[in-house]
């Protein structure tokens, strides 16, 4: 299957509906399809696997997604990571990894604009429900994020208000907040008494220095028609906490009930998200497995746990086959798409979104 095929084969995966069930059989076909032609025209990756001594032979052979070579997320450093015959006719945009000074910032050439944004809709609108009068707003406390221009997480947030994941009356940039906690909090009670209900993403910390702000204005328990996301860690903002350590701050200080979750990195153009307990859940279109600590090129053994691989078919652009440094295991059915999140390797980078060191 040739590029454009391919491309229109992922979008039409994603499908209209949020309930849109992406079976193993048909993920399994694409994804091998996808492969083959990455294999081939993806020239990072190629290089990449023949290093780990594939063959164009071997590529026709493979016989199941979980078989497929991933390749290092810190490769978008290496150089520019695209698959040829992919394009949509859109310009293509830049994302940059965050780092840290001094560090090589990665780059991911997103050459499908128009999949990415179709990717964040159909993931959020699947954990928080149609864009319509009675929905959520989402309101991004992101510092950080938003002092650079080329955030991938920035820039999923505006396409999310922009599709209607806002009040009707503000702009799209209205719902981004720095450190104006004050203004977070109005804007929280403004939803509410339209009678929606607002979503409230933030780097993590931030979200901790918010909640000692919310508990130090003497305001009563969060409504629980309000929901938490965090996604960031600490970006060396202060020490690493781990996940129930974060959660029992924001618990505390906010008075709620549950703290959520976005998983996403810079180099995927889809996201996972979690409804708590730091335990996530892919969209249809996206598979995870896990692979041993001290054997990176094998399987670990069902229930285990280990390093995390993703298969997002969304980056039919640039490698859909990433090996990450968090650790992880899986959990719910085996199909997947279900992880937790327990940190990262020992003396590896602290990068991406909510990547908390244990």
């Amino acid at each position: 299957m040739q590029g454009q095929a391919l491309l229109q084969s992922v979008r039409k995966a994603m499908g209209d509906s949020p309930d849109i069930a992406l079976g193993e059989a048909a993920f399994d076909a694409l994804a091998l399809s996808i492969f083959r032609h990455q294999f081939v025209a993806n020239s990072m990756y190629r290089k990449w696997c023949m290093a780990l001594g594939w063959s164009d032979q071997k590529a026709r052979e493979v016989g199941h997604w979980r078989e497929i070579p991933c390749i290092p997320v810190e490769a978008f450093k290496w150089g520019e990571v695209t698959t040829d015959g992919v394009a949509e006719e859109a310009s293509p945009m830049v994302f940059r990894t965050s780092g840290t000074t001094g560090q090589n910032r990665g780059a991911h050439h997103v050459q499908t604009p128009a999949l990415y944004a179709a990717s964040a809709h159909r993931g959020f609108q699947r954990q928080f429900g149609p864009p319509d009068a009675q929905g959520a707003v989402l309101l991004a406390l992101l510092p950080g994020y938003l002092e650079r221009s080329d955030s991938s997480l920035v820039q999923m947030v505006c396409d999310l208000r922009a599709s209607g994941w806002r009040m009707p009356e503000r702009s799209v940039e209205d719902g981004f907040y720095l450190r104006d906690f004050e203004g977070l909090f109005q804007a929280i009670d403004e939803v509410l008494e339209s009678g929606r209900r607002p979503v409230v993403m933030g780097v993590t910390w931030a979200l901790v220095d918010a909640a000692q702000a919310w508990k130090d204005s003497g305001r009563g328990p969060l409504s629980p028609q309000v929901r938490l996301v965090e996604t960031g860690g600490m970006k060396g903002q202060r020490k690493e906490w781990v996940r129930e350590e974060v959660h029992g701050f924001l618990k505390a200080h906010f008075g709620c009930q549950s703290v959520e979750g976005e998983y996403g990195m810079t180099e995927l153009l889809s996201q996972a998200w979690s409804t708590g307990d730091g335990q996530y859940f892919t969209p249809p279109w996206m598979r995870i497995r896990v692979r041993r600590t001290d054997d990176p090129l094998s399987i670990q053994a069902d229930g285990a746990t280990g390093g995390l691989d993703v298969i997002d078919l969304a980056n039919v652009g640039s490698c859909s086959f990433l090996s990450t440094q968090d650790l992880v295991r899986p959990w719910g059915k085996e199909d997947g798409r279900g992880f937790e999140v327990l940190g990262r390797f020992d003396h590896s980078e602290v990068r991406g979104c909510n990547l908390l060191v244990v």
